[in-house]
């Protein structure tokens, strides 16, 4: 479970260093900007990507006043469709990801069911029988009995807890 979940985040750290930088005027009028969009009811302009900083020049100069970074709106309506599908498919991972982790829970509950089924026939006593392949009832013995049981035990600590 770890493991996938390392493996997930490993996937989607990539993601993150591409995201998109938006401009736009709050309610007080101030322009804003972020990595993040903000609320749906508010106009938006997309600004370009990330870019890491660089010794020496920096970038963020031009990109304040918007006309340096402007891009034609064929390039922002691209870009914005590009995060649209971006986004869709990191959410059918995510999806994915969630969909195998209630799967694997699942099978894991089921096997707990089933390992304190077979401890509490081990430890109720009694004679317990088997059928071998011919298709014959066979008794087993104490020593099998208390194998039987410690695998059991066993199983229970693993899936159970």
């Amino acid at each position: 479970m770890k493991l996938a979940l390392l493996l997930v985040w490993i996937a989607l750290l990539p993601s993150l260093a591409n995201a998109e930088i938006y401009k736009w005027k709050d309610k007080d009028g101030r322009i804003r900007y972020s990595d993040t969009p903000p609320p749906s009811n508010i106009k938006i302009e997309p600004i370009g990507k990330k870019i890491p900083k660089s010794s020496g020049t920096s970038s963020a100069a031009s990109t304040e006043d918007g006309a340096a970074a402007s891009s034609p709106s064929k390039d922002a309506a691209s870009s914005k469709d590009e995060a649209a599908a971006k986004r869709a498919k990191d959410a059918e991972k995510q999806k994915k990801a969630e969909a195998s982790k209630q799967e694997e829970l699942k099978i894991r509950q089921e096997n707990c069911n089933v390992a304190r089924r077979n401890l509490a026939t081990y430890t109720n006593g009694g004679r317990i029988s088997t059928v071998d392949e011919k298709g014959e009832r066979t008794y087993l013995g104490d020593d099998e009995i208390a194998r039987g049981k410690a695998d059991s035990q066993r199983d229970v600590e693993k899936y159970c807890n």
